[in-house]
């Protein structure tokens, strides 16, 4: 499967409980949405829950620490699960899991261009007047004049920030948190983007103000749980892959019969008010297996709802008790032309003998050309016994009501 066009970047937007993992997220350069006081108290107390309309409407990944919020129906899908309880080490080694899990690479050199108080961006002050204007705003009118300063503001809440090379101060650690989370990620196997690049420049101008960073020291002086791939991000690495492959040769149910290749996906399999796709999927390897029917389904909203109500297509409905359409087929396992120590005119001779053991029916059977060949319930040959879908069993019921009306009616005679 071609990716036709890039995934868009990962943005998150965290539950109230998260601050200080928001702020880390936010001094990596990465969109992270912190949800307000207003919105965490309406969330508690049975209102609305605003953050499930966000993350629908952003497209954000839901990241909260309630495990009740995952069991709620509106949950957007892809939601996980933090414990807000943890101490700060435990959040720490979760940081790199996550960003891991969703195939994040760190760019270092975007590092502290959001802002940790409102997620807006963080961009260059240049004139004077606007300096002093954040200079007395913040309480520093002493700094004004300074022409060697470089200060910066968000463009989201106005905070403004500026370059200190004193420990104490608040430029000094924020920088000191950010080259510890980028150490932190880098022995927890998260990626750079142009780490493999072998433009030693290009690789220097991702870093940025980190280059001092040595990555090749940090990726190997993480411990083992780190440098160990977990078994649960496989099928995450493979989404990040544009192209993925399997070694069989499959087909689907719904094209096999049309002699083709084609994937035979459905028109659909779910439909309802806010969606409308194929769910649900049967593939075989045709080279292994013969297929010897399918379950019909409907592929048009005409043959959804033959009495044409309104909104008679949306499942469930009367006709179509469940919110999926069933899929099915029968397959029959092909036997095979070849065995160990004999040649092919043994197997015919041998597959000729058997059919002559074969009781009469069954004979009788394979001679008619119209009808497949009819099997028991359980039978050596490894295929399923007839199972009627609901809505088979549901027309039978009906045609059994309306046979028991007639014979009462003709009773009654």
């Amino acid at each position: 499967y071609q990716h036709s066009t890039p995934p868009p970047p990962v943005k998150y937007m965290l539950d109230y409980t998260l601050n200080k993992f928001t702020r880390w997220l936010r001094i990596l350069g990465i969109d992270a949405v912190l949800e307000t006081i207003e919105e965490e108290h309406e969330r508690t107390h049975g209102g609305d829950i605003a953050m499930f309309v966000r993350c629908k409407k952003e497209r954000r990944t839901l990241i909260t620490s309630s495990y009740k919020l995952l069991l709620r129906r509106e949950c957007p899908p892809g939601a996980y699960l933090l414990d807000s309880k943890s101490n700060s080490d435990l959040l720490e080694k979760t940081l790199p899991t996550l960003l891991r899990t969703h195939g994040l690479e760190l760019s270092p050199r975007t590092f502290l261009t959001r802002c940790v108080v409102c997620n807006g961006h963080i961009n260059r002050v240049v004139e004077d007047e606007e300096k002093w204007c954040v200079f007395v705003d913040h309480g520093a009118p002493d700094l004004v004049g300074r022409q060697d300063m470089e200060v910066f503001r968000c463009d989201g809440c106005g905070q403004g920030y500026w370059w200190d090379d004193r420990p104490s101060s608040s430029a000094s650690r924020v920088f000191a948190q950010a080259t510890k989370l980028l150490k932190m990620c880098l022995r927890g196997g998260v990626g750079l983007k142009d780490e493999r690049n072998p433009d030693a420049q290009k690789r220097k101008e991702t870093m940025g103000a980190f280059d001092f960073v040595d990555v090749e020291k940090e990726r190997q002086s993480g411990d083992a749980t780190s440098k160990k791939t977990p078994q649960e991000l496989a099928v995450i690495e493979w989404l990040t892959e544009k192209k993925l492959s399997n070694p069989f040769h499959l087909r689907s149910v719904y094209a096999a019969q049309r002699g083709d290749n084609a994937r035979g996906d459905l028109p659909f399999t779910n439909v309802t008010k806010e969606f409308v796709g194929c769910l649900d999927y049967v593939y075989f390897e045709h080279e292994q297996f013969d297929q010897t029917c399918k379950l019909k389904v409907p592929t048009s909203f005409r043959e959804m709802n033959p009495s044409g109500d309104g909104q008679g297509h949306l499942i469930p409905s009367d006709i179509w008790p469940s919110d999926h359409i069933a899929v099915g087929a029968r397959l029959r396992l092909k036997q095979q032309t070849k065995a160990d120590g004999k040649n092919e005119r043994e197997v015919s001779k041998a597959n000729a003998s058997t059919e002559r053991t074969t009781d009469t029916k069954k004979a009788k059977a394979s001679n008619d050309l119209d009808r497949p060949e009819a099997h028991p319930d359980k039978c050596a040959c490894g295929c399923l016994p007839k199972i009627l879908s609901l809505h088979e069993m549901a027309v039978l019921r009906k045609k059994y009501r309306e046979r028991k009306k007639a014979e009462a009616a003709e009773a009654a005679k």
